[in-house]
């Protein structure tokens, strides 16, 4: 049966009851003045922080910060910010409730936390901002830069997003050399025409180009790859160890190995029908030792399983979106047998090929330490499969299937569960096509010790099933579509 909830700590149950108090007593300073005494109320603000200091470690208020959200806040904000930051605070992660505070109230007060480790300004953050970072929080190693955002008309009286952060406000945080993680806008797009500061592809150039240690650029919908190959400067060798490439060839993989030749984790997606075994066949003769790769519209050639033969045992992560529909079950057992530590195997096909040999004797030793399956989309029959992995490894963690065809799969996961394959599950999910019985369902969280995510697509009415999790206290999230 899935596991029992689980009663709070006692060190969970005192920070939200120590928050609980704070946010009473901030309640209590915020309204015995007016909004044009604003100061005072800051001071006694502060008053109630120093009497906390005297009392509580200087770590607690890390964790106090962060779990802030626990007890909803009434008032300002800003008080209780006021109170729950410290001086030597390392960690502060900003909340949703913090976007309407302004400008003034950061700009005032980053400079006092001069041994942050971690910040996240994101939705807040502007060049004014950064300035002050650059110059006071100079222990940063990760920090998310996503612009504050506002909302303006542009010529044509159309709605329009203005952004805060620049290559000026890049060019104010070149002095946090212990970065390693940073996340922030996307540049913009030469061509359009924008309101508001934007960054640049050259300004994020330069500034990788001056954090020695950074390790992982967080840019969303950006092609980070193709914005270090095309550039024109001379960068590198870079620590970068995570990198998407959606507009790869071969020269320009062998150009990204140059510059980054610490990767750990590429995803390359490749959308022409020519040159993928060129990339293929640079990765392979490259330095690089990935534990994670993902390759999105690729086929199994034989330069892929060369590839794999030859950087496979370090691989523990291993994505294929195959689109030449010829994904055979030799294919996967070669996967197999060349990346023996894979804890991660995402399959994707359409091939009609992917079919289990009546009397295939499975060889030994492959997709052992296997813990999270995903696997789609059509054509392929869901009992043989899932049967051939689910005899390969006993620690299956987490199991994705997607599939295009309705069909009904109550006796696979029937078998499955009397052959006690599906009983270290913690994460199940079934595509809105896969149709499973009430009666499946239940069997599956009775049977499955560990299973705490459950996604299906219900034909039946499921009130009586919330009610049995309910009733036996099970922590287990059930949901549909």
């Amino acid at each position: 049966m899935s596991p029992r909830k689980q009663p709070n700590t006692l060190f969970k149950l005192c920070v939200k009851t120590c928050i609980s108090l704070i946010n009473s007593a901030c309640y209590v300073i915020e309204k015995s003045y007016p909004e044009n005494k604003f100061g005072d109320c800051e001071r006694e603000a502060y008053a109630l922080k120093c009497h906390l200091m005297s009392m509580l470690p200087a770590r607690l208020f890390d964790v106090l910060c962060l779990e802030r959200t626990c007890c909803q806040y009434r008032g300002d904000p800003r008080i209780q910010l006021h109170v729950l930051t410290h001086p030597k605070m390392t960690v502060f992660r900003k909340c949703d409730l913090d976007n309407g505070i302004p400008q003034h109230f950061w700009i005032q007060n980053l400079p006092n936390f001069t041994r942050l480790v971690v910040l996240d300004l994101k939705f807040v953050c502007t060049d004014e901002i950064l300035q002050i970072v650059g110059s006071n929080c100079l222990l940063l190693e990760e920090i998310n830069i996503v612009s504050k955002v506002d909302i303006g008309k542009s010529l044509i009286n159309a709605s329009v997003l203005i952004r805060n952060v620049s290559d000026a406000g890049l060019y104010s945080i070149v002095n946090l050399k212990q970065l390693r993680i940073l996340a922030m806008d996307p540049p913009r797009n030469e061509r359009a025409n924008r309101i508001g500061r934007c960054v640049s592809q050259a300004g994020i150039i330069m500034l990788i180009s001056e954090l020695p240690y950074l390790e992982e650029l967080r840019i969303e919908s950006c092609d980070i790859g193709a914005t270090l190959i095309t550039t024109v400067v001379d960068i590198g060798p870079l620590s970068l160890k995570k990198i998407n490439c959606h507009f790869a060839s071969g020269e320009g993989i062998k150009k990204l190995i140059k510059i980054c030749p610490y990767l750990k984790e590429l995803s390359v997606t490749h959308l022409s029908a020519h040159n993928k075994d060129a990339i293929l066949e640079q990765l392979a003769l490259s330095d690089l030792r990935l534990t994670r790769l993902d390759l999105s519209f690729f086929f199994y050639s034989d330069s892929m399983q060369r590839l794999l033969a030859v950087k496979g045992s370090y691989l523990t992560h291993f994505s294929l979106w195959e689109i030449e529909h010829s994904l055979t079950l030799e294919a996967i057992v070669s996967i197999g047998v060349h990346c023996p530590n894979l804890v991660t195997l995402c399959l994707m096909t359409q091939s009609k090929c992917l079919v289990t040999p009546r009397y295939f004797k499975k060889p030994d030793n492959i997709f052992r330490q296997l813990r999270n399956l995903t696997i789609g989309n059509d054509n392929y029959n869901i009992h043989s499969i899932l049967t051939f992995f689910l005899d390969c490894t006993d620690n299956l963690q987490k199991l994705i299937l997607k599939y295009q065809t309705k069909i009904n799969i109550d006796d696979t996961l029937l078998q499955l569960i009397q052959k006690g394959k599906l009983k270290k599950l913690n994460c199940l999910w079934l595509d809105c096509t896969l149709e499973v019985s009430k009666e499946v369902v239940k069997q599956v969280i009775q049977h499955c010790e560990h299973l705490q995510m459950f996604t299906v697509d219900f034909t039946e009415d499921i009130s009586d099933m919330q009610k049995y999790i309910c009733e036996n206290n099970l922590d287990i999230k059930l949901g549909g579509y």
